[in-house]
């Protein structure tokens, strides 16, 4: 018995497998008897039943075996049972997805005991029957239906007895129930590395697109999609909601998660686990899948190119040593005021100076994916501190480094960008409208309601005045063919949030104020 247990278990599991529905269904019936001198009776029939094969669309073909025990009940006889048993062929059309119909033929054996005090003898017979049958979807695993059938009990020289079935069923399918695999599957992702410093982006933007397909036998509805990646996520974040799903169709989730900022650790690409998440009801059911899938995090330094605003999400105004920077640069220009057009210029003449003093340069990077106009592949951003740390970057880095200081002693900035090159620009402190009678030299950008100073941050060892001449002569040649863009980042940070990491207050030696004024001079 153990052995056969065991045998049975490993069929039923294997099921599932083989892409076979098996179902077990419970008939107690009302049997009217057209021959033989018997009492209608109850009678009750189990079944096991497999269906392997589907056709037009949903419609299934199945096999199965039967058993049973009816009461015989006559004058002579008192309630004596007949055991039964069959082979079954099954047709059952889907008629809706809470409603099937079918048609099963049967054949088999059946038994008749011997009864001693009734002077009976023990008799059996071959039957054959077949019944109509309609069935009610309660669950995904659970029907409920009503039959009708007729069975011939065949003996010679006469027929035992023939018989009309009426009765309800119980059906329980086990690949749907104890044994239910996923039939809404993943069909397809698309997943783009995650990038720490965009960590706060991803919560309303696509990082990645995924496939599904209903594999159910009815239509789905309320499905969510949702995505937990343990090391960066404390909770599930839903990114897609869908109302109705068709059977056999296809439907798709824009991947978006939650990332806490402990992303900002990541120092080297790595593989990180995550899961995706598909709840759906199933003809009431609430059903959940999980699958595993593999994200890419990058280091906390990469960025790609595809626009170019994303580089203001390195720009942070609360940078420590960007700080350090800007308050000597201001401190000093406080008590040594240049006099120039606006106060903004005086504190740029200052900060030039304090970075040359400092001993900052222009490293150029001959593998910028920027320079080279490739804007998928991956560049390698530097921190404001990373800068002042390294005393030197290229155009990006000084770019960034620049803005940062700026913006930390409030001087709004921007950056230009020009084919293969990125610069900046900053807040001139006077409206467009009244631009012409300040900065008298001409040598700035309207754009919106203000006027705008270029700076190219690379001439930093040279002076404040080249510095000027450089990034304006720089704009001007490219906007005349449309070239050039100017984006504020007071506007970019609305996309692409400003990161600040803890090691940005970094102990950076500050030059001296004589040096300082040296340069300055």
């Amino acid at each position: 018995m153990k052995k056969l247990t065991t045998i049975f278990s490993a069929f039923l599991l294997s099921l599932p497998t083989f892409g076979m529905d098996f179902e077990i269904a419970l008939m107690p019936q009302l049997d009217f008897h057209t021959a033989g001198d018997f009492d209608n009776s109850f009678s009750g029939t189990v079944s096991l039943d497999s269906y392997p094969f589907t056709v037009r669309g949903r419609d299934k073909i199945g096999f199965g075996f039967q058993g049973g025990v009816a009461d015989i009940k006559a004058l002579t006889l008192d309630d004596t049972p007949l055991y039964y048993g069959d082979l079954a062929l099954t047709y059952q059309c889907r008629l809706h997805d809470r409603f099937a119909s079918g048609l099963q033929v049967y054949g088999g054996m059946w038994n008749f005991p011997k009864v001693e005090e009734k002077n009976t003898e023990s008799m059996s017979g071959s039957l054959f029957g077949g019944r109509i049958f309609a069935d009610f979807y309660a669950l995904p695993e659970l029907k409920f239906g009503v039959f009708a059938g007729y069975s011939k009990f065949k003996y010679k020289p006469e027929d035992f007895t023939n018989r009309i079935d009426l009765g309800v069923s119980l059906k329980y399918s086990f690949t749907k129930g104890i044994f239910a695999k996923k039939v809404v599957e993943l069909d397809e992702n698309t997943i783009e590395p995650i990038f720490p410093v965009f960590y706060s982006f991803y919560n309303e933007n696509s990082f990645g697109k995924l496939v599904f397909f209903n594999g159910e036998e009815n239509k789905i509805s309320d499905v969510t999609v949702s995505v937990l990646i343990p090391e960066y996520m404390t909770l599930p974040k839903i990114c897609a909601q869908i109302e109705e799903v068709g059977i056999n169709e296809y439907f798709e989730a824009e991947l978006t998660a939650f990332i806490n900022e402990t992303i900002l650790s990541s120092l080297a690409a790595h593989k990180t686990e995550g899961k995706v998440i598909v709840s759906y009801r199933s003809l009431g059911k609430r059903i959940t899948s999980e699958q595993v899938l593999d994200f890419t995090a990058l280091n906390r330094n990469a960025m790609n190119w595809n626009d170019d605003r994303k580089a203001a999400a390195f720009v942070s105004s609360h940078d420590g040593a960007a700080n350090k920077i800007s308050k000597l640069a201001k401190s000093i220009i406080l008590k040594n005021p240049q006099n120039d057009y606006t106060q903004n210029l005086d504190y740029a003449r200052g900060i030039f100076a304090t970075l040359k003093a400092y001993g900052v340069s222009y490293v150029k990077d001959p593998t910028s994916p920027f320079s080279s106009g490739e804007t998928l592949e991956i560049d390698f951003l530097q921190f404001p501190y990373q800068t002042l740390l390294y005393s030197g970057g290229d155009c990006d880095d000084l770019s960034i480094l620049n803005c940062a200081i700026f913006e930390s002693i409030g001087i709004q900035t921007a950056f230009i960008t020009v084919p293969g090159h990125i610069f900046m620009a900053i807040d001139s402190g006077v409206s467009s409208k009244r631009a012409s009678k300040v900065l008298l030299d001409g040598r700035y950008i309207i754009q919106g309601e203000k006027a705008w100073i270029p700076l190219e941050a690379t001439v930093c060892q040279d002076n404040f005045e080249i510095a000027r001449t450089a990034g304006y002569n720089q704009w001007k040649s490219a906007a005349k063919k449309g070239e050039a863009e100017l984006y504020p980042l007071s506007e970019a940070w609305q996309h692409y949030k400003a990161v600040s990491v803890p090691e940005s207050d970094a102990d950076i030696e500050l030059p001296s104020v004589e040096r300082v004024l040296k340069y300055l001079k």
